[in-house]
């Protein structure tokens, strides 16, 4: 009896040590990674939350003071109100036609005909671009002399468009170069999507009798969903960081028409050197985001469980 209890600790000792080896040698290869993010991603993270409770210039050492960042980017009349407002402003009017246009051009384009190639190529290219050279490209577009007034004037009557300069049309602006810039990208990662999925459902589909409209309703949907969701997160987190186009383009203006949360924290930190309320900006952008991402994928989740 006690041999056979020493065999059985003995194999159950050298089951344990190999499965320690592995773990040790997957933990080397998982540890730069480890390092990295905690490095690059979570040290500033925790760095900005200590700096959002202290009055920091980058003059003198940073004073501690509480809460006193946060009740002045709530208190009434703060720009950060404004900035929020036209962050969703930018959101909205950039997210849902951006995700419409992809959607409609993937399924255009899971069509054979002659050039599909050439044209996918051609709407992917802009993703390549850098957002630097975009910006500074359609500033020149946008200009009074510029391309796009030319295009629009047997419109308008030859009348120029103030594109960068009228509060209301600006914002629009900056949204037309942000979806003309991605929305070939997510084109792509819905035509990777709609090729996954079996055609022996789109078949089904046809014997049942279904139209178009039905098979993309009840078929093509559905299971395209975990695309879906991957696009809709992606597509909102960046969209709430904008920072680029606002900064390069328009500089927050006219009348902060287009200062989005990216730009105010921007604007605080190295104009105004008020690192402290910078980092509270960032900080409460960095809590919508966290919410924000929770609520979609908790919705999408539950569609596709019902």
């Amino acid at each position: 009896m006690t041999m056979q209890l020493r065999r059985r600790w003995s194999r159950w000792w050298d089951t344990f040590n190999i499965y320690h080896k592995h773990s040790l040698w997957g933990l080397a290869f998982v540890l730069p990674g480890v390092l990295f993010f905690i490095i690059f991603a979570y040290y500033p993270v925790l760095r900005a939350a200590q700096l959002s409770l202290t009055d920091y210039n980058l003059l003198s050492p940073p004073r501690y003071i509480g809460l006193g960042n946060y009740q002045f980017i709530f208190q009434e009349g703060s720009r950060f109100y404004k900035a929020l407002v036209n962050t969703f402003e930018f959101v909205g009017g950039y997210a849902i036609p951006m995700w419409i246009l992809a959607l409609a051009l993937a399924l255009i384009f899971t069509q054979d005909f002659r050039g599909r190639g050439v044209y996918r190529t051609l709407y992917f290219v802009p993703i390549v671009l850098s957002e630097t050279v975009i910006s500074i490209v359609w500033r020149l577009i946008y200009h009074p002399q510029g391309i796009m007034n030319a295009a629009v004037a047997p419109l308008t009557g030859g009348v120029k468009i103030p594109w960068l300069t009228d509060s209301n049309i600006a914002p629009i602006a900056l949204i037309i170069v942000a979806i003309w810039r991605v929305f070939g990208y997510y084109m792509i990662i819905f035509i990777t999507g709609l090729q996954n999925i079996p055609g022996e459902y789109y078949d089904a589909a046809k014997v049942d009798g279904a139209n178009r409209w039905q098979v993309f309703r009840f078929v093509t949907m559905p299971l395209l969903r975990p695309t879906t969701v991957f696009v809709v997160v992606i597509t909102l987190l960046n969209g709430f960081q904008s920072f680029v186009y606002q900064f390069l383009i328009t500089r927050g203006g006219p009348n902060d028409a287009t200062t989005t949360l990216g730009y105010l924290i921007y604007e605080e930190a190295f104009p105004n050197l008020n690192m402290g309320r910078a980092a509270a900006i960032s900080m409460v952008l960095f809590a919508m985001l966290i919410v924000l991402t929770f609520i979609q994928l908790y919705l999408l989740r539950q569609r596709y469980d019902t």
